[in-house]
């Protein structure tokens, strides 16, 4: 006699569910960007020549919305060190900085940011412009 919870248990083995779209540390995110993990978050970088962009996702890989973040990126490039400013996107969606740099290959970013008053500081460290290994 097949029972009420050996039914569900097959259904349950029978319904697709969608694979998870998580990038690994290091790897390219949606916006070709760096992925790091920030905290409790997964942010992803991109740097092009004299911008920031940072994006953060939750665990579930959903987008964080950044209109009451703050930090900063401190850009090593060249041999040369910049504190910039992260503010937000006008869209909330990302934090940008601007400075004078090069995203060329061997930049490396540390983010200090606050996602939102009253939470904890989180930091990461990318190479945003360096090859995926």
């Amino acid at each position: 006699m097949i029972t009420r919870r050996s039914l569900l248990g097959t259904l349950s083995v029978l319904v697709p569910t969608t694979a998870s779209a998580h990038v690994p540390a290091g790897g390219r995110g949606p916006n070709g960007g760096q992925v790091q993990d920030v905290g409790p978050y997964h942010g992803e970088l991109v740097a092009r020549d004299g911008e920031i962009i940072l994006f953060l996702l939750d665990h579930n890989d959903r987008p964080v919305a950044m209109r009451e973040a703050s930090g900063t990126a401190i850009v090593l490039s060249e041999e040369r060190q910049q504190t910039l400013p992260l503010a937000p996107r006008p869209d909330g969606a990302a934090l940008v900085a601007a400075g004078e740099f090069k995203a060329t290959p061997g930049l490396r970013v540390v983010v200090q940011i606050v996602p939102r008053p009253g939470v904890a500081r989180v930091q990461a460290r990318f190479t945003p412009a360096d090859p995926v290994q």
